[in-house]
């Protein structure tokens, strides 16, 4: 493996409760003892993250004004390099959306740039973490270090969605309203914690929506509990909502669970946090490389935690979207077509 020798770290400060900045410090820190050159970037709004990345990876990131930056310089350096070096890689400090809006920018950048787009590091620091996770990519700094410094880069599929990209899954019906509910929540609840209080709470008011689904798997017409489309396993902190998806196969896992009683909801509930809903009769899982959601009202999707598009929409993978820093040692599915 070629070292990244020149890193940008672009950090949610605010992210994990302040765990976003304090986390891109001591990896630069490590980071800089190893001998890389490492500028931080923090972000301050809704996009931002997405503008830098985008700057850094066509090499004119002088032009980015606001946010805070800081160059960290290897030992014996003259002085710092020039804003325009393009950096190898290119860390997400943060949670899944700090991570869907860096991902993004370089799949679009790498449409042209190809493999001089840098490759995406992982620092979580948020409040799920899902991705991060589905890679086997740890939050502890030094061990954010060893996949930086050690790791090897591998192509990872990504999702888009009405020309938006996300990284783990898309989500309509029931689970994007428990999303929209913890995004505005005030209570200190991370993770699947926070997930299922968010769920049992919409639970007490959720109607299930009549949409229609077409994708290579066929097509879906009624009304829904859930629909998801799923780049990895994991969502809502480390729920595995279609256990088997990967993000190396060229393709999306589709899970569709029609509208059901309340009583029966929470019970679905329980099963999907257990991994133990995939086959019962109210499921179907499928695989698809593009679907088409089509609805009567206009509905929300959701992912990565956060708000991604409305219907009617559609959904695809994107095979092979961007590279991606992983312990040498994690074991993917092998795609047999890319």
């Amino acid at each position: 493996m070629t070292e990244p020798r020149s890193i940008l770290i672009i950090a949610n400060p605010t992210a994990g409760r302040g765990r976003g900045a304090r986390t891109a410090t001591e990896v630069a820190e490590r980071l800089r003892a190893n001998g890389m050159h490492v500028r931080i970037l923090n972000s301050t709004g809704p996009g931002e993250a997405a503008r830098m990345a985008g700057k850094a990876a066509d090499g004119t990131d002088s032009e980015i004004n606001g946010g805070d930056a800081t160059l960290i310089a290897q030992k014996g350096d003259a002085g710092p390099r020039e804003n325009n070096q393009r950096p190898t890689c290119i860390v997400a400090c943060g949670g899944d959306g700090t991570v869907q809006e860096i991902a993004g920018a370089l799949a679009a950048r790498r449409e042209t740039l190809g493999n001089r787009c840098p490759t995406l590091g992982l620092a979580p620091a948020g409040r799920c973490n899902d991705f991060s996770r589905a890679l086997g990519i740890d939050r502890q700094p030094e061990k954010i270090v060893d996949v930086l410094t050690n790791g090897v880069a591998r192509p990872i599929d990504l999702g888009r969605a009405n020309g938006r990209y996300f990284c783990t899954v898309a989500t309509l019906g029931a689970d994007a309203e428990v999303s929209r509910f913890v995004d505005g929540m005030k209570m200190p609840l991370r993770g699947t914690l926070a997930y299922i209080y968010g769920a049992v709470r919409v639970l007490l008011r959720y109607r299930g929506r009549p949409v229609r689904i077409e994708g290579d798997f066929g097509s879906f017409d009624g009304r829904i509990f859930i629909a998801t489309s799923a780049n990895t396993s994991l969502y809502g902190g480390a729920i595995r909502i279609v256990p088997g998806a990967t993000p190396t196969d060229g393709k999306l896992d589709l899970c569709i669970i029609r509208s059901v009683s309340r009583p029966r909801a929470f019970g679905l509930l329980v099963s999907i946090c257990r991994a133990r809903h995939t086959t019962l009769p109210e499921v179907r899982i499928a695989g698809t490389r593009r679907i088409r959601i089509d609805s009567e009202e206009c509905l929300e999707i959701w992912a990565d935690g956060e708000p991604l598009t409305t219907t009617p929409a559609t959904i695809e993978v994107v095979p092979s979207a961007i590279r991606v820093m992983l312990p040498a040692d994690t074991l993917l599915d092998e795609r047999s077509s890319h």
